[in-house]
């Protein structure tokens, strides 16, 4: 198996895809510090599950998304995929290729996928177990990590040589068979409760089972004597039906005669009855011709009234529309009197406008002559003002220019005043050089010994770092262990909490009331008191027959409890209900060493239970022991039941009871209850020690972290001196410089004075000129201004004659225009007029053609009016007719009723009669039909006695056979409540203890199975490891020898009769000096000890590829070789990858390639090695 490839994406700073291929033997990756050579490093310690961020360089999950750069946007998500070659099927995986892939998103989502299948990281971490590679494993060595493996505590170390002893699964094997044998034990635990229980209820049943076998075979004796008196009894009743069959034939026939003479009268009768429907018949249908007749002459009467009625409407109407047509000629008439009126006005005011109208002519003549002087003085006036305006603004433009040239000649001389103070100060600045030079010469002393100080603090956080880490990990597997112990009680805990919720323990009866969902049932006692747990005993020797009585609301739900059982034959039970519980407290006054107090104060519930503890511990004291019990007994200082806390129970009355009790129900419950309030406090107390502990390690991480952060810093501040001294140099080289600016701006300041000269004669001349043509403007201005006052006197005046000429026509105008209006309006009136009377010539034509048709329609109803009474005459004699013909047919009904009342009377008396023989006959039948239901039901139920063996009963013997019946009958109800299912039920009951038991053999011997397969994982474990270790002792003592010399190094385990807990510790002693502390020697030193014990492991199981980040780095040249030397010995077995500065690394590379990175968008690239040793080598020159 070896590494073909990494596929890298998005990944800190590979913000492009990049595929890195690898060969077999030694790969360098190398390329100037910056350029992203650890974050192939990182990329694979992530890919392989590393959870903290920390220790792949990134303070959160976000930090390995590529960020972005100059004109590239940030990843939205980082993948990196490990391609292997697997076709030595090394790894579990039966695939020639395999390929393990971590994608993390912008939101923090993580996505593992083998073969771009979905995974999980365990299945990850199992694939890899045992073979090297990990997060935590030696393939992988970072930055640092050479040193951190000498500072390491012995129990890190130890996990090292467990990686290289593969086993770490046998280790996952292991616990996860602590966790199956926790389970187991539980489970036992529950099957061991539940057998006890159930071996209870067993015995329970068994008697119950014998009462009803009892009880069944009086039944079985009932059954057979039952079925003896039912065969007796129904030979006697098929004779009694014989005699009876006789006696009915009789009847019958006396019953046939009586029927014959009621027919024939009941024939007559009919016939009667037919008769007189007939008569009936004809006299409804006389009716209904009357009726309809009647309702005729009605709706003529009514159709005559109501055309009487519309006649004389319309007359009204007729009358009214006449008169309304006289209204309106009357109204025409006067409208037209309104029109000549109107008319005759009109023409007399037109006479006046044409006489007013010449002198209007004259008046707007005059006006408008007026009106045309004063636009022409107004128009002469605007133009003299905008030449007068115009002149000004010249005017000023000329005084502006005379201040500008004065200006600019001022600036002249102050620039060369202003060039004269320049070159002072320019000397000056030159003196200020000078002492800016000494001033960096002693900054510069100053850096440097800030420098020492930062490496002097490096030294020592570093130092720092190592212990925190060894005291971190302590602390983590502290917390583990706990976490364990948690786990372990809590599932226990759960367990007996389910067990008390499902109401296990208590008798089926209550277990089944209390599952019923009755409602009202608030619990059993023993569930809803408390006290103190060494009162248990007392408690349950008192009182045992109560703590399972169950508490409800009131009598009504004790009843449909007992209801609820009886309907299901479920057992008995007991109830206590909060109305009708009367309680009788005993007190004990005395005060007595030895006495705990009544039970009633000692045991504790809710407010609402109280009557309920009084009435059941009311009148129980306790004691420490039987003396105090006697003595208080002898003196009667307590008239109630005392117990003591070991159980023993005295009476009122003197009965002492003790001993030792099996293991009882209540008894289980109570240790239960126990078991539980023990967990509950231990896991109490686990979680707090978790919770310090944790608090306590994030503490301490913290501070690493801050160590880790003022690391950085300092890293920072030591690339900041260095600037700083770059920019030091080049200020002194910016002042040189600025000496030659200076000589510069000194000729530009003499030049710019004779310039200056010469531009003030220029200016002065300019301004003489100015000042010559502001008086011409001011002499046009003012001749301007003498015309311009001439215009508007004349202005002034023609305004006053167009006001005076206004006044004197202004009232002839008003009444010349007021008459105009007046015209207008008069012929607006006639218009009006002239419609509205339009109006009323068309209304007056509408109204008369109304007249008209009301005298048609009257015309016609008087005709229609004589015509209705003609015909309501002729429909009144029809009428008279039909009633004569009805009182023909009243005469004949009256006879047939006479004949029909004498029948009726014949045919009372032969009802009456052959009633009284029906009777007779319906009673027989009913005899009859009784003796057959009779023998119907004893057949019936001889045939539910199909089965059971009938005992011969004589007739003669009937009564005494009756009478033992009834003896059995009450001999079974002496029985009472007879639990007929007992005997099923402990049938099945013992089936279930006999399964329970089998059961709990089954879990005994799986737990002895799981026990065996720990002792045989801690013994492989334990095997393995040593010979591990001694094959790696051994390689460490030799690789020490060969690469560093004089020297000896072994490995020692500390604490070796705790295995879990050992810890193993490295030791190195140079010849002819004494053994030294690991953290003495020199970085070197410390460096080729952890190669020496890395490549010890290597000689004994090497992994199939490594990671080594310039684990060179501390070297001296000889040393270097020999580690490329020990590397190129394993190629055979494993695949380098080193990321390396170091040209010998380089040259004993098999393949070689760069990484190196664009400054400016900040993504790591690969490229040749041609090219990346071009860009290490221009580093260095301008290093």
């Amino acid at each position: 198996m070896y590494l073909k490839a990494v596929e890298i994406n998005g990944f800190k700073s590979f913000g492009e895809k990049v595929y890195i291929d690898f060969n077999r033997g030694i790969t360098s990756i190398v390329g100037p510090n910056g350029s992203g050579k650890s974050n192939i490093l990182d990329a694979v310690l992530w890919v392989l599950g590393e959870q903290s961020y920390k220790n792949i360089r990134a303070k959160e999950s976000q930090d390995v998304i590529f960020s972005g750069g100059k004109e590239k946007k940030a990843a939205t998500k980082a993948e990196v995929s490990l391609i292997i070659d697997n076709s030595d099927r090394y790894l579990d995986f039966d695939n020639d290729i395999v390929k393990i892939t971590r994608r993390i998103h912008i939101t923090g989502e993580n996505e593992y996928l083998i073969n771009d299948s979905k995974s999980r990281l365990k299945e990850i971490g199992t694939l890899f177990l045992d073979t090297g590679i990990g997060k935590t494993a030696y393939s992988v060595i970072g930055q640092g990590k050479v040193e951190r493996i000498i500072n390491s505590s012995p129990k890190e170390i130890k996990n090292i040589i467990e990686e290289a002893a593969g086993i770490k699964k046998l280790q996952a094997n292991r616990l996860e068979a602590q966790k199956n044998l926790g389970n187991i034990e539980v489970n036992l635990d529950k099957v061991e409760f539940i057998l006890n229980e159930t071996r209870e209820n067993k015995n329970k049943i068994e008697k119950q089972a014998e009462l009803a076998q009892k009880y069944i075979d009086l039944k079985d004796e009932k059954s057979s004597l039952v079925k003896g008196i039912f065969i007796t009894e129904l030979e006697q009743k098929k004779k009694n039906l014989v005699e009876n069959e006789d006696i009915k034939v009789k009847s019958e026939e006396e019953c046939s005669i009586l029927q014959e003479k009621f027919d024939k009268t009941l024939n007559r009768l009919t016939t009667i009855d037919l008769e007189k429907e007939e008569v009936k018949k004809q006299k409804i249908l006389i009716d209904s011709r009357n009726k309809e007749l009647k309702d005729v002459i009605s709706t003529k009467e009514t159709e005559q009234a109501v055309t009487r009625e519309r006649l004389d409407n319309f007359k009204k109407d007729k009358l009214l529309k006449e008169e309304y047509s006289l209204h309106l000629e009357n109204k025409i008439e006067k409208k037209l009197e309104e029109i000549n009126t109107l008319i005759a006005k009109k023409e007399e005011l037109s006479k006046n406008i044409l006489e007013m109208e010449a002198a209007n002519k004259e008046f707007e003549r005059k006006i408008n002559e007026l009106e045309a002087i004063k636009v022409e003085k107004t128009d002469l006036i605007e133009s003299r003002n905008k030449k007068i305006r115009d002149l000004e603004l010249e005017k000023q433009l000329s005084s502006n220019e005379i201040e500008n040239n004065e200006r600019k000649l001022k600036s002249s001389l102050d620039e060369v005043e202003s060039l004269k103070k320049e070159l002072d100060e320019t000397t000056k600045k030159e003196l200020a050089n000078n002492e800016e030079k000494d001033l960096l010469n002693s900054q510069i002393e100053a850096k440097q010994e800030e420098l020492i100080k930062t490496e002097e603090r490096n030294e020592f956080l570093v130092n720092q770092l190592s212990e925190i880490s060894k005291t971190i990990n302590k602390l983590s597997q502290d917390i583990r262990e706990y976490e364990y112990q948690e786990k372990t009680s809590s599932g226990k805990l759960e367990a007996l909490i389910r067990m008390e919720e499902n109401n296990e323990g208590f008798f089926k009866s209550v277990k089944e009331v209390l599952n019923s969902g009755i409602s009202g049932i608030d619990g059993v006692l023993i569930s809803l008191i408390k006290f103190d747990d060494k009162l248990a005993k007392a408690i349950e020797a008192a009182v045992s027959g109560n703590l399972q009585d169950i508490i409800v609301e009131d009598k009504e739900v004790a009843k449909k409890c007992i209801a609820f059982l009886t309907e299901r034959k479920l057992g008995r039970a007991s109830f206590l209900a909060l109305d009708t519980i009367k309680v009788s407290r005993r007190e004990f006054k005395g005060n007595m060493p030895g006495v705990l107090g009544l039970a009633a104060d000692l045991v504790s519930a809710e407010d609402k239970y109280k009557k309920v503890v009084d009435f059941v511990f009311g009148g129980l004291l306790i004691v420490e022991n039987i003396d105090v019990a006697t003595d208080i007994l002898n003196k009667n200082l307590f008239a109630g039941n005392i117990v003591t806390v070991n159980g023993e129970l005295v009476s009122s009355r003197g009965r002492i009871t003790g001993g030792e009790n099996q293991k009882s129900s209540i008894n289980q419950i109570f240790e239960r209850k126990k078991e539980i309030k023990v967990l509950e406090e231990k896991v109490s107390n686990l979680k707090s020690k978790i919770v310090e502990e944790s608090k306590r390690r994030e503490d301490l991480s913290i501070k690493l972290e801050n160590y880790e952060n003022e690391i950085d810093k300092i890293d920072s501040l030591e690339d900041s001196i260095r600037k700083k001294m770059e920019l030091l140099k080049k200020d002194f080289e910016n002042l040189s410089e600025k000496s030659e600016r200076i000589s510069k701006e000194l000729r530009n300041i003499k030049f710019n004075i004779d310039d200056a000269e010469k531009y003030k004669t220029s200016y002065q001349d300019k301004i003489n000129s100015s000042v010559s043509n502001i008086e011409e403007i001011e002499k046009h201005i003012n001749s301007l201004r003498k015309d311009l006052e001439a215009d508007e006197l004349t202005l002034k005046e023609t305004l006053a004659n167009i006001d005076e000429l206004n006044k004197q026509f202004s009232d002839t105008r008003i009444i010349f225009l007021n008459n105009k209006n007046s015209i207008e309006q008069y012929e607006r009136d006639i218009i009006s007029k002239e419609n509205e009377n339009s109006d009323l010539k068309e209304e007056k034509e509408k109204n008369s053609n109304v007249v008209m048709e009301l005298s048609q329609n009257i015309e016609e109803l008087e005709k229609n009016e004589e015509q209705l009474q003609k015909e309501i005459e002729e429909h009144i004699k029809i009428y008279n007719s039909e009633n004569r013909d009805i009182e023909v047919l009243n005469e004949r009904e009256n006879n047939l009723s006479n004949e029909e009342r004498e029948l009726s009377k014949d045919k009372s008396k032969l009802e009456t009669d052959l009633l009284h023989s029906n009777d007779r006959l319906e009673k027989i039948i009913e005899v009859i039909e009784k003796i057959k239901t009779d023998i119907e039901n004893i057949n019936e139920k001889l045939t539910e006695l199909t089965d059971v063996t009938a005992k011969a009963v004589e007739v003669e013997k009937l009564k005494s056979s009756k009478d033992y019946l009834r003896s059995l009958e009450n001999k079974i109800n002496n029985f009472g409540d007879v639990n007929l299912l007992a005997i099923n039920e402990f049938k099945e009951l013992k089936e279930k203890y006999d399964y329970l038991a089998r059961e709990r053999d089954d879990v005994v011997k799986s737990r002895k199975q799981v026990m065996d397969l720990i002792q045989e994982i801690d013994e492989r474990i334990h095997e393995d490891f040593h010979t591990t270790y001694e094959n790696i002792n051994e390689n460490f003592n030799k690789m020490c020898e060969e690469t560093i010399r004089n020297t000896e190094g072994r490995l020692n385990i500390i604490n070796p009769e705790d295995f879990d807990n050992c810890g193993i510790e490295i030791f190195i002693k140079f010849k002819n000096k004494k053994k030294q502390p690991l953290s003495l020697l020199s970085g070197g030193e410390k460096s080729m000890v952890a190669i020496a014990f890395i490549m010890a492991i290597f000689m004994y199981k090497p992994s199939p590829f490594t990671f080594l980040d310039e684990i060179e780095a501390a070297l001296d040249e000889k040393n270097t070789k020999n580690l490329l030397a020990k590397l190129r010995d394993f190629t055979d077995k494993s695949q380098f990858i080193l990321i390396t500065h170091n040209k010998e690394t380089m040259k004993e590379s098999d393949s070689i390639f760069g990484v190196t990175m664009n400054k400016e968008i900040g993504i790591s690239k690969i490229v040749s090695p041609d090219k990346i040793i071009k860009i290490l080598d221009s580093n260095k020159e301008s290093n």
